[in-house]
């Protein structure tokens, strides 16, 4: 991605800045437009291949020449990558310090300090879980590819360098390497999929795709049959990546896994079959293509951050043409950072350039860390709001101990609290005494703990409430989209029948978005609704493990609660906050609230399965927390001067403190 090689030790090919067009042209509108052609993604795919056969050509090239020199090759690389990214590193510390809020800032500096030394990759993959926040809204979230590049480029070379010295042809520690990446892609990619994304071990493969065609290339192996064949092989790479782009899409299959091979050996075979072939002559040699191609990375630094930056400030999604002004914006800024920093520094041949471009990305990173370690300056300008209490975000609620704590998890939980799922709860009042009340479910049960822990004629004084994200509190879980929910809930639900001090078992989940959805088949293509197996649709699944799991309790004499799903918010509350700027200058979402009727609309399936299913069971208590929530008109997240949501579908301490001054058993 980052790496053009006018560099006496390599014949450039301007088909290969032609096809760094295709990618960026492919990630740019996908980012702005995730809903046209939703393969766009496979654009970074095409951009490890590019910058692993640029890199290996020319350090085999140097290396046939006794040449090589690694001092020499990192000063490359860093005259090269460090200034298009310490500009738009700089340009988001300052602009993130007038227009974000002291949660977004300090978050903003925990992934400049991440970027600044090439680890955004590992940092985004630790945040990732069931309350990472929407990924639109992080700003420097596209660093992760160029951290594996950088990875990539550390290590690399020094393998090529320890082959060398015991005489190891290149070719096998490429080969091998390639293969036992592409094997952990695979092998992994069902049971960590985001470990998979985001980890070098398992996307090192793409570039040594790359890797493996410079040798090929280097050593003329296959490259009569290449040329003789070039233009088909080049229309066969088009036909692949075209493909990849048209058909693949990020929310219906694991990527990378095998899906990945579309695009690379694409890539690939544009690259192997040589600058003389039409579509390589033509199309990707020529100068439109050539011009994209060498503002390419400078663009891809540009544009998601501007993105990004939109759409945490605006109250409404971005509109079509709003998007297109910010990519146009973001054409003109890649070409002028090219044009008047790239450039200018790329070719200075003092080394300590490299060493005072490293030592300005590394201040740079220092203060982003400043920045994270003072929880985004919040003294940085004053901002009314229209409550009095109530507090934003999921990393707070979590920080006050409402996820889960370490007495419960001690005594409760299966493994270490240092290792405890940050997908899991585990909250109980008194670790000491037998629990006499079980709260089981996903996180739509443990927002309602604050509450239940202030109703002891309802608990009996001493809560536990355990769970997963995802999990309905039901017998038989499917195993899809959580597949520790069919052993977990399973066991926490004999527990509690087994437990003589449980008096009470309280159930709630996230069910109304749940059941709305087609299938629990997680990244496969949607299946038509009445052609899915029942274990397969949430509809079946909910009745059919709500009835199972009521007939049981009631058999064990169980006392039973049954908390109906919160409204969801059309939004996040953040935006009913007046900011110190916005783009559409308006000051504040109004009202802070979502239609009483699109809530009703979008209950309407899931009360129609509870109410049927509760009909044969009288015993059972019901809670429908919309009655404190909604009046006639609107379903609020402010009431009585109090933030009641910590995001769109998750209460905060003081909702649930609310719902218990405001809420009564249903029956």
């Amino acid at each position: 991605m980052s790496d053009t090689p006018h560099n006496p030790n390599f014949s450039y090919r301007p088909d290969i800045d032609g096809l760094r067009a295709v990618a960026i042209l492919f990630v740019v509108i996908f980012h702005a437009y995730p809903k046209f052609l939703k393969g766009g993604f496979i654009g970074v795919d095409i951009f490890f291949v590019i910058s692993g056969y640029l890199i290996t050509s020319i350090i085999l090239k140097q290396q046939s020449q006794n040449n090589f020199s690694l001092i020499d090759f990192y000063s490359r690389r860093i005259k090269r990558i460090f200034p298009s990214l310490i500009v738009v590193l700089t340009f988001a510390l300052v602009a993130g310090w007038y227009i974000l809020l002291e949660n977004e800032y300090e978050l903003l500096g925990k992934h400049i300090a991440a970027g600044s030394v090439y680890i955004s990759n590992f940092v985004l993959q630790s945040e990732s879980g069931y309350f990472d926040i929407d990924s639109e809204l992080k700003p420097l979230l596209h660093l992760w590819s160029l951290a594996i590049e950088e990875q990539f480029y550390l290590v690399f070379p020094l393998l090529l360098i320890v082959g060398g010295r015991f005489r190891v042809n290149p070719l096998v520690i490429i080969s091998t390497c390639l293969s036992i990446s592409f094997l952990l892609n695979v092998i992994q990619i069902d049971d960590k999929p985001t470990e998979v994304f985001f980890f070098p071990t398992s996307r090192a493969w793409e570039l040594l795709v790359g890797s493996l065609i410079a040798y090929l290339s280097i050593h003329s192996i296959g490259k009569k049959q290449a040329e003789q064949f070039s233009n088909w092989l080049a229309w066969f790479g088009v036909s692949l990546i075209f493909t990849a782009w048209i058909f693949l899409n990020s929310k219906t299959i694991l990527f990378p896994s095998w899906w990945a091979l579309m695009p690379t050996i694409g890539a690939a075979s544009l690259i192997f079959a040589g600058e003389t072939a039409w579509f390589n002559r033509k199309i990707l040699a020529s100068r439109f293509a050539v011009f994209i191609g060498l503002i390419s990375y400078p663009l891809y630094l540009w544009h998601w951050v501007l993105l990004s930056f939109a759409r945490i400030t605006e109250i409404e999604k971005l509109s079509s043409l709003l998007r297109l002004s910010i990519l146009i914006v973001s054409f003109v800024l890649a070409f002028l950072t090219y044009q008047f920093v790239e450039k200018n520094i790329r070719f200075q041949k003092s080394k300590f350039i490299s060493l005072g471009l490293l030592i300005c990305l590394l201040v740079i990173g220092v203060t982003g860390y400043l920045v994270k370690q003072q929880k985004g300056y919040s003294g940085r300008y004053t901002f009314t709001q229209d409550w009095a209490e109530g507090e934003l975000g999921n990393d707070l609620f979590s920080d006050k101990g409402l996820v889960f704590e370490k007495k419960c998890v001690d005594k409760y939980g299966k493994v270490p609290y240092a290792n405890f799922s940050k997908n899991e709860f585990c909250l109980v009042q008194d670790a000491q005494s037998p629990p006499t009340a079980l709260l089981l479910g996903d996180s739509h049960a443990n927002h309602f703990y604050s509450w239940l822990i202030r109703d002891t004629k309802l608990t009996g004084g001493n809560l536990l409430n355990r769970g997963s994200g995802g999990c309905f509190p039901f017998f038989d879980n499917p195993t899809n989209p959580n597949e520790t929910c069919l052993s977990l809930i399973n066991e926490l639900l004999e527990m509690a029948i087994v437990t003589p001090s449980i008096e009470t078992v309280i159930l709630a989940s996230r069910a109304v978005t749940k059941i709305n959805e087609k299938t629990f088949i997680p990244k496969k293509t949607t299946l038509d609704f009445s052609s899915l197996k029942e274990t397969d649709n949430p509809y079946f699944v909910f009745q059919n493990g709500m009835r199972k799991t009521l007939q049981l309790l009631t058999q064990a004499n169980k006392k039973i609660v049954f908390i109906l799903d919160i409204p969801e918010l059309e939004f996040e509350p953040i935006v009913c906050t007046k900011r110190p700027w916005r783009l559409s200058g308006e000051e504040a979402k109004s009202p802070c609230a979502v239609p009483r009727s699109l809530v009703d609309s979008r209950r309407k399936k899931y009360l129609e399965i509870v109410t049927n299913v509760l009909r044969d069971f009288p015993n059972v208590k019901t809670l429908d927390p919309i009655s404190a929530l909604c009046d006639e008109a609107y379903c609020w997240a402010i009431k009585e001067n109090k933030l009641l949501y910590r995001d769109n579908n998750h209460l905060n301490e003081v909702g649930a403190v609310y719902l218990s001054e405001h809420l009564f058993l249903a029956n």
